[in-house]
């Protein structure tokens, strides 16, 4: 039997056979431990542990000091024969022998040597060299310095290669390939120094078993001494662990390849230790995963990763631990704390159970990988995907897929629902089954033929018919059939995009009647029309003006046109066209002026007004208008202005006594005179319709050519509308028969807050007013006064501040009331007073603010006619009251009112 083959079971049980017992002693504890064949040589009840000392107590020798000196340390070897007290019995003969392992444990054997002389032998020489032969373990003495073989058995003889005539000769001659080789040094070492020489794993160059190859063996040089106490010899024990040396390699290099592996792997892999779950080892990604370092190892996986204690990890490690089942996790949640920041990562892991040789569980191994950017480049995709689908499905336009030559309808958005009238039963169906009304008509015949050539259709304004919620409709749609393709390139279906423009076609067939009643009323009321294009300073006009100016038909330059006007109107004219041109006019040209008929020389007076238009960039690319002849309008009202004249005079002889009593009078008739004309019938009919032309413009103007010339002209007549409005208003004010009533000023206060509270919502303003006053007024007049000042302080205000507006009140002084009231009535006054955060005003406007038309800003900057404050300062007026402000431009504004509690 090979002695790899020969175990430490089979080794004791061959000692025990032989009646030799073994023991082992431990220096930390000082006890020994023997086995049952040892226990009934020492004479011990049973088997198991004995001090030191007791076994010395039970010797019968006087010496004990080389048994002493070995287990102490002292000494490397034991080899001691003694005898055991047995109470007065003869004693029993014993053999102690033992060695040393390099950890200071100490082993040996215990063997009962019987009656016989006690220092004689009790095998003979021959028997001896049976034993050696029969060793298991290679064995071979070599004889003097020259270290000739005396002995070696068969076990040896195969290490070297070699056969029995080797015994007698030199051991370098015997196994030559030992040269260069560190043994026979160590050897003739042993001789000098007497010194055991044990190593283990040693490698040698041999010809084991005739193949000369380097092999691996534990082995150990005794020397041998004679009587004298000299060396004549050196035993030498060797064991071949060779293929104990290539596995441990193997195992090595295959463990540093497996730590490689796992510490390349882009896979995050660890292992917990025991019940306790501590972590042992992992590579640096799961450490970067964890957002730890390794100082976490050895410490509980709780306590290395606290965050994850309520997260249920904890609980499927252990549950794993216990049962053995693995556990597949995928796309899961964790909560890791990285940098001291607390943050979600998604993973994709596993924990396995690990077992022991006994096939018990002894740790877990987690194999991890992060998943996190897949999540959300999941959820964003499917967040693009929800928001396309929100825009298809809230689009205006109908969209809808079709699919094969049956045409199935696949998916379609709400609006299609709607413009179809039905609901989602259709999709799936074909077309012509879900829309039987639709057979015949061109949409079918036009999506098949894209279909078939993958080329788009488009149709603007098609008439389609279809039954919508039992009715049948004649609609008209802009329709558009694109085709949708296959990785292959193949036209699988057709996206179907419609969008209804009935109402566009019945504005455009609208706007159609309107030009020819425009054409009509043109006519009608005798007016020429022209164009000016300023970039080519050509000119156009009507068949009217053409007649009127002596032109041929062809468009005329500015220039030729200007010098058959009146020289003294000439200039003027030149100058109102181009101030018109200018981009920060209006754009508006109003004059009358004298023109020579070019052919005939008849002269005519003309009323010409027209309105230029602007490009984004602020440049004038037309002019165009509308021209009366007012000839004969004209001399009458020369001759009626003569008259005038003459009747003024009169009346101005007559009325110089009066001039003084009626200065109030004629100021508020002046200003009344400005409003009424203002907002008579001729300025609001002109509006109304400009207002009603425009809009009908801008429906039929489908493709937005015109939208920013008509959006002009509506703002112009928006604006006209305000300003009307609020000159209507301010000439109610001048009417002095009005009713005072008692009027709680805080009623007033709190409706305007509730009037403007969507405005005070959305810019985030604090509106505080404090307790306010009751006084005689007339109450709308109050409600306009506050509702103009707040409405004011709310508007006035840069876009990245946040409004604060108060509104107080308190009694006024007697100096006060002088110095600002100039008509005051017997009664005492309250100063209220609107206090903002808002843009400010500069000084030198503070005094014209009150003042009709008075704007600080353009219109496009903060909405507004410019007549709010002239309309408060009337009402402080009509209350016998008065107004003024105080204000640092960028910081605030503070209006104060003066009115007196009783009118």
């Amino acid at each position: 039997m090979p002695f790899s083959e020969f175990t430490a079971p089979r080794m004791h049980a061959a000692l025990k056979a032989s009646g030799i017992g073994t023991w082992m002693y431990e220096s930390a504890t000082g006890m020994i431990t023997v086995d049952d064949v040892s226990s009934s040589i020492l004479a011990m009840a049973e088997p198991g542990n004995l001090e030191l000392s007791s076994l010395l107590t039970a010797l019968n020798m006087q010496d004990t000091s080389r048994i002493t000196s070995f287990f102490t340390g002292r000494e490397e070897v034991l080899e001691v024969k003694f005898r055991l007290k047995d109470n007065g019995k003869e004693s029993r003969r014993i053999l102690m022998k033992g060695g040393r392992e390099e950890n200071g444990t100490a082993l040996g054997t215990l063997q009962y040597i019987g009656n016989s002389n006690f220092y004689e032998p009790q095998v003979s020489q021959w028997d001896l060299k049976g034993i050696i032969a029969e060793a298991p373990l290679a064995v071979a003495l070599y004889v003097g310095r020259e270290l000739r073989i005396g002995i070696a058995n068969d076990v040896m003889l195969s290490y070297w290669g070699r056969t029995r005539d080797a015994i007698g000769t030199r051991l370098e001659e015997a196994v030559p390939e030992l040269e260069g080789q560190p043994f026979l040094q160590i050897l003739d070492n042993v001789f000098t120094t007497g010194e055991i020489y044990q190593v283990a794993e040693a490698p040698a160059k041999l010809a084991l078993d005739g193949k000369l190859a380097v092999y691996y063996f534990d082995f150990t040089y005794k020397p041998m001494y004679d009587e004298h106490g000299k060396i004549y010899a050196i035993l030498n024990t060797a064991i071949n662990v060779t293929d104990r040396v290539v596995a441990k390699r193997k195992k090595d290099a295959s463990e540093k390849r497996m730590h490689t592996i796992v510490e390349q792997s882009p896979m995050a892999i660890g292992f917990l230790q025991g019940e306790e779950l501590l972590v042992e080892i992992g590579n640096e990604k799961i450490f970067e995963v964890w957002g730890k370092d390794r100082s976490v190892v050895g410490l509980p996986i709780e306590e290395a990763l606290p965050e994850i204690k309520d997260q249920g990890f904890v609980e499927l490690l252990r549950e794993v631990y216990r049962t053995g089942n693995t556990f597949y996790g995928y796309d899961h949640l964790a909560k890791l704390e990285h940098n001291g920041e607390l943050k979600e990562y998604y993973f994709d892991f596993t924990y396995s159970a690990l077992r022991d040789e006994n096939n018990e569980i002894d740790g877990i191994l987690i194999l991890a990988n992060d998943v996190t950017q897949r999540i959300e480049n999941i959820r964003i995709i499917e967040e693009n995907e929800a928001r396309v689908r929100a825009i298809i499905d809230s689009s205006p336009a109908a969209m809808s897929v079709f699919k094969g030559e049956e045409l199935i309808l696949e998916l379609c958005n709400k609006t299609f629902f709607e413009l179809i009238g039905r609901t989602n039963e259709v999709i799936g169906m074909p077309l012509e089954e879900a829309m039987p009304e639709i057979v015949g008509q061109r949409s079918t015949e036009l999506m098949r033929h894209v279909l078939a050539t993958g080329e788009k259709v488009h149709n603007y304004g098609r008439q389609v018919d279809i039954v919508r919620n039992g009715e049948m409709t004649h609609n008209y749609y802009n329709v558009s059939y694109t085709p949708l393709f296959d990785v292959d390139g193949n036209v699988t279906a057709v996206l179907d995009v419609a969008i209804d423009v009935t109402e566009n076609i019945k504005a455009r067939k609208a706007m159609e009647e309107v030009e020819a009643s425009l054409r009509d009323a043109i006519e009608l009321a005798e007016l020429g029309t022209w164009s000016l294009y300023p970039e080519s300073g050509r000119v156009t006009y009507s068949e009217r003006m053409l007649e009127w100016f002596g032109f041929n038909g062809k468009s005329e330059n500015i220039e030729d046109v200007l010098l058959i006007l009146h020289e003294d109107d000439r200039q003027r004219v030149t100058d109102a066209i181009n101030r018109a041109l200018m981009p920060d006019s209006k754009g508006l040209y109003d004059e009358e002026y004298r023109v020579i008929n070019r052919v005939t020389g008849r002269e005519r007076i003309l009323h010409a007004q027209g309105h230029a238009f602007f490009d984004e960039g602020g440049k004038p690319y037309l002019m165009t208008g509308t021209a009366q002849d007012i000839t004969a309008h004209r001399k009458i009202q020369t001759a009626l202005e003569n008259q005038v004249k003459e009747r003024t005079l009169e009346l101005q002889k007559a009325n110089i006594e009066l001039e003084e009593a009626n200065k109030n009078l004629l100021n508020s008739n002046e200003e009344l005179a400005q409003y009424a004309y203002v907002a008579s019938h001729d300025l609001q009919e002109p509006l109304r319709k400009i207002s009603i032309f425009s809009n009908l413009l801008k429906e039929k103007d489908t493709e937005g050519v015109h939208a920013a010339i008509i959006n002009k002209i509506v703002r112009s007549s928006d604006r006209m509308s305000l300003l009307i409005k609020d000159l209507l208003e301010f000439s109610r004010l001048l009417n002095t028969d009005i009713r005072f009533v008692k009027t709680d000023l805080n009623d007033i206060v709190r409706n305007i807050i509730h009037d403007f509270e969507l405005m005070i919502a959305e810019k985030g303003a604090e509106v505080t007013p404090e307790q306010l006053a009751v006084i005689e007024a007339v109450p709308l007049q109050m409600n306009q006064l506050f509702y103009n000042l707040v409405g004011n302080a709310l508007k006035f205000m840069p876009k990245d501040r946040k409004p604060y507006v108060s509104i107080n009140c308190m009694l006024a002084s007697e100096a006060m009331v002088t110095a600002y009231v100039t008509d005051a009535v017997d009664s005492k006054y309250y100063r209220l007073t609107v206090k903002d955060n808002g843009i400010g005003i500069s000084e030198q406007y503070q005094k014209q603010i009150f003042e009709v038309f008075k704007r600080l800003h353009a219109r496009d900057e903060y909405t507004g006619s410019g007549i709010g404050l002239a309309i408060c300062r009337r009402i402080v007026k009509n209350h016998k009251g008065a107004i003024y402000v105080e204000s640092v431009e960028g910081a605030g504004t503070s209006f104060h009112i003066l009115l007196p509690e009783h009118q």
